[in-house]
């Protein structure tokens, strides 16, 4: 068995550390807010921030050819520093304009991500590189959320500007071990990008296979929206960082295993049994009982770690070396509009309906993937080479 490329590993840190400030912020948004009077802000917030990520993706791929994958995390991560002290202003536009720069910018850093992640690793360790970059991600993204919401529960409300002010740095480590990385150099490209990412935009395969990353990330959405407020409001705010915490937790311990596994064993399986779960949990979280809401997280938590483990490893599965970014930023684009959706329907529906729509989206997704995951990776990849003819 082949070993983790150091490069991986120190990419790996650097993720942990930023999202360690960045999602530990990013939990507490709509608490934030709703204790200063105007919560709405704190959705609108995060759906400027994943809107423009969204859009920010048809840039994505031209950036990171051009400026090559560690630049773009460089740069990429300095938005992530300016948006979290952004928030200690207290001034709506302010913040409004730092939302938008940083869901572009963080279209830009996961392009760059992907692209190094998958061209730094050999095929036979997709799924183990995948887990462990999903651990320390995880890890960080866990302890951020948990110590943030620990502090808060001893000390009060009071501390959440000071908390935002320290947590501000982090992504100011993450630039420093970047800068230890590799640059990659993009040679032999075609001429006309855009004609590739149009048609990675109009495969069939590619937008059915999209799907994944819609669904997936709608629980994403939920987590940061809708999640945190409900479990406020039924047990407290001590229990958010615990339940919250969860969805970090299950990664740091299971990412890697399910990754390794399913370098033997195959996606398909594991992707299915993340549907399984995730339906079951989203029954049980329609009901606003204490027990339902807990079981119903970890259940939800569960089937995020198992997809979330071979992301990576999955898309590298079905790209090749001269279209994966293109495809990336069709993927990214609908993993961001499944947060999106989350969002909009968490602040517009009731929680019954929040999680019937979800249910919804989950079996539409199944009935979708179904047959393709029935054929294979492998056949997928070819098929979508074919359409986009790169």
């Amino acid at each position: 068995m082949k070993k983790i490329p150091d490069e991986i590993k120190i990419l790996s840190l650097g993720f942990f550390v930023l999202f360690l400030g960045y999602n530990g912020v990013q939990q507490y948004l709509t608490i934030y807010f709703s204790k200063l009077g105007f919560l709405k802000v704190g959705f609108y917030c995060l759906i400027l921030i994943y809107l423009f990520f969204l859009f920010g993706n048809f840039l994505a791929p031209f950036f990171v050819l051009k400026f090559g994958p560690k630049k773009s995390l460089l740069i990429s991560s300095i938005f992530y520093f300016l948006f979290i002290l952004s928030l200690l202003s207290k001034n709506q536009t302010i913040i409004y304009i730092f939302s938008i720069f940083l869901g572009i910018f963080a279209s830009f850093l996961w392009m760059a991500q992907t692209s190094f992640l998958i061209r730094k690793i050999k095929k036979e360790i997709y799924g183990k590189s995948s887990g462990f970059f999903q651990t320390f991600l995880s890890l960080g993204s866990g302890l951020g959320i948990f110590i943030f919401g620990a502090l808060i529960e001893k000390f009060g409300y009071f501390i959440i500007p000071f908390l935002i002010l320290i947590y501000s740095f982090f992504p100011l480590i993450a630039i420093f071990l970047f800068f230890q990385l590799k640059e990659i150099k993009f040679e032999n490209f075609p001429k006309n990008k855009f004609n590739f990412l149009k048609k990675a935009f109009l495969s069939k395969t590619a937008l059915k296979f999209s799907l994944l990353g819609f669904s997936g990330n709608l629980v994403f959405g939920l987590t940061i929206g809708i999640l945190p407020l409900q479990i406020e409001q039924i047990l407290g705010i001590f229990w958010v960082g615990i339940l919250m915490s969860l969805f970090s937790l299950f990664p740091v311990l299971f990412s890697f295993f399910f990754g390794k596994i399913s370098d033997f064993k195959g996606r398909e399986r594991i992707i299915f049994g993340s549907f399984i779960l995730r339906i079951i949990s989203f029954l049980f979280l329609i009901f606003p009982k204490p027990v339902f809401l807990i079981s119903g997280i970890f259940l939800l938590a569960f089937s995020f770690v198992l997809v979330n483990s071979i992301a990576w490893a999955t898309i590298g599965d079905i790209t090749t070396e001269k279209n994966l970014e293109f495809l990336n930023s069709l993927f990214n684009f609908f993993a961001i509009l499944g947060v999106i959706f989350a969002l909009f329907i968490g602040a517009k529906f009731s929680v019954k309906i929040i999680y019937l729509i979800s249910i919804l989206t989950t079996l539409f997704t199944i009935l979708v993937l179904f047959p393709l995951l029935k054929e294979g990776l492998e056949r997928v990849k070819f098929k979508i080479a074919k359409e986009i003819n790169l």
